[in-house]
């Protein structure tokens, strides 16, 4: 079927065509016939018709209406088929899949100016989501693996690992899509835990002492996290005891600490202010 439909920028389209890709996308899922895939931004279809050879539930989420009728062409008689037309970050995941038995699979390739937030919203569902098989911007993808000590390390990272893991499968050059962007591509396989990796007693204190920490990722911990944990009204001497109790030398930088050291200041932060 050819298409008319002309990629929006506003939408960040950058079709697939490549079928071979498409192929070892959908095998790194891992899919069974019983599984249940949500498809962020089917665009043309070429992921979905592999999805569809590979289970018999198949979600789409469309935001953009001009490739609407083409799917349904394409697809509506497939009835494993489901295709919502809406904007995934303001789509309930629970209400379309709170009935499903077991948890979901996505597979998509992401709008490249949303995979971020996105991924943010799979990871508040992870007592729905499994696994993600995903295209991204390459160094979106870099920092989502990354390790401490490495430039990539950061907040993204952080967030991630608190309730997910996950590794980089393939790189992708931009010829494979049309348009082709301006950037690598990557595929990152993503592997949600229902509960959380880590005794975390606060995700908002969390968020809160990372986000002061990066905020300027390039000064030292004693001009950035020391002076905030201050100003929760928690003694010099205390602060020094929390993060010697955490490992965490005041004159080392963010990037430097794993995600434990955070936790271990966050807890500790939250039992002094309690």
């Amino acid at each position: 079927m050819k298409y008319k439909h002309r990629p929006e920028k506003k939408f960040g389209q950058h079709f697939l065509v490549d079928g071979n890709i498409a192929d070892q996308i959908v095998d790194f899922a891992e899919l069974t016939p019983d599984d249940t895939v949500l498809e962020i931004g089917p665009g043309r279809g070429i992921l979905t018709e592999k999805l569809l050879e590979r289970t018999e539930n198949v979600t789409a989420v469309e935001i953009d209406r001009n490739l609407i009728t083409n799917l349904r062409l394409k697809f509506d008689a497939h009835k494993a088929f489901n295709l919502v037309e809406a904007d995934i970050l303001k789509t309930d995941l629970n209400e379309l899949f709170g009935d499903v038995i077991g948890r979901i699979k996505v597979v998509s390739n992401l709008p490249y100016y949303i995979s971020t937030p996105i991924i943010e919203l799979l990871g508040k569902n992870r007592h729905l989501v499994s696994n993600a098989v995903l295209m991204l911007q390459r160094e979106v993808a870099a920092r989502l693996v990354a390790k401490p000590g490495s430039k990539e390390f950061g907040l993204t990272t952080l967030n991630l690992a608190l309730g997910a893991t996950g590794n980089v499968v393939m790189n992708i050059r931009p010829e494979a899509f049309n348009p082709p962007p301006a950037v690598m591509s990557s595929v990152i396989s993503l592997v949600f835990s229902e509960k959380m990796l880590y005794s975390l007693e606060s995700e908002e204190m969390f968020r809160k002492i990372t986000g002061v920490s990066f905020r300027q990722r390039r000064k030292m911990l004693r001009n950035t996290m020391i002076p905030h944990l201050v100003s929760l009204g928690i003694s010099e001497e205390d602060v020094a005891v929390i993060l010697e109790n955490a490992g965490i030398d005041p004159m080392a930088r963010p990037e430097t600490l794993d995600v434990a050291a955070f936790v271990n200041v966050s807890n500790a932060v939250i039992r002094a202010i309690t």
